[in-house]
């Protein structure tokens, strides 16, 4: 049972919301404290780590505590599940690589690039023309070649992007946060070219279409619907560290919860969050 929520926003979008959701039933909010910058206080996230709390906060302070031994156990949809995903849910062919097998890729086309297990200012996803251009990026922020990569050289259209929290096969909270080049504002709801409620049922029916064994217990979506008018899931984030932006903060907590509050089996399994070493080693 989940009693305590360690919450370290990285953005205050609805934050203050989430954390007013856990405390009306009786989760303690122990807020930890962040820099200027946004970075946490990994060591105070460390004491209050273990048995009966749940997370909300980012990916990079979260995977140092665990690689420091902090008692971090999370669940959710991975980066080998997303390149699992049928080429007609995605649109397109991703591989899960390291940076040698980013160079072999970039030998032949330009390639879109970005970290499979993190989220890192100084190193966003992007597309990259050749292999000097991503060895000039890695080596700013002092990337090993061990690296976890998403990688595709498929390229795509898109009008408009919206995000999806789900528990199982329940879609919880969605919204848009890009709609023609508008980025989010509390309006962009209302946008005429929003189609947030049709991102929702799109991924509904993915997940739906999906054996048992392969249905994560969490995950955030984010969806890309087309010029052509197709949706497709753009990437897999998880639902401790990604922005609510529109999203029901009642909801996401849930899945929150969810995604820490899993059964000591489900731990073993291939849901269990294992955040890349090598990311940890990445110079701000």
């Amino acid at each position: 049972m989940i009693r305590t929520l360690a919450h370290a926003p990285n953005s205050l979008t609805k934050e203050f919301d989430l954390a007013a959701a856990a405390e009306s039933i009786g989760v303690e909010v122990v807020r930890i404290a962040a820099d200027d910058d946004g970075w946490i206080d990994v060591p105070a996230l460390a004491r209050v780590a273990g048995a009966g709390v749940a997370y909300r906060c980012a990916g990079g302070p979260l995977a140092r505590a665990i690689h420091a031994g902090a008692p971090v156990h999370l669940n959710g949809a991975t980066a080998e599940w997303f390149t699992g995903l049928p080429h007609e849910v995605t649109g397109r062919n991703w591989a899960l690589v390291d940076v040698v097998g980013a160079r072999a890729m970039l030998t032949g086309t330009a390639t879109f690039i970005k970290l499979a297990e993190a989220k890192f200012r100084a190193l966003p996803a992007r597309r990259y023309a050749a292999v000097d251009e991503l060895e000039s990026a890695l080596a700013l922020v002092h990337a090993p070649d061990a690296i976890a990569l998403l990688a595709t050289t498929d390229w795509l259209t898109i009008d408009s992007e919206y995000r999806v929290f789900t528990i199982g096969r329940e879609v919880v909270a969605w919204s848009p946060y890009l709609v023609q080049d508008d980025p989010w504002t509390p309006l962009l709801r209302t946008h005429r070219a929003s189609f947030h409620d049709e991102a929702a049922t799109f991924i509904s029916s993915v997940l739906a279409a999906l054996p048992d064994a392969e249905v994560p217990p969490t995950a955030v979506l984010d969806v890309a619907r087309l010029q052509d008018n197709r949706f497709i899931v753009l990437e897999v984030n998880h639902v401790w560290s990604s922005g609510l932006y529109g999203c029901d903060p009642d909801q996401v907590l849930r899945a929150v919860i969810r995604a820490a509050n899993s059964e000591p089996s489900e731990h073993a399994t291939r849901w269990r969050w294992q955040p890349d070493p090598a990311a940890a080693t990445l110079h701000r």
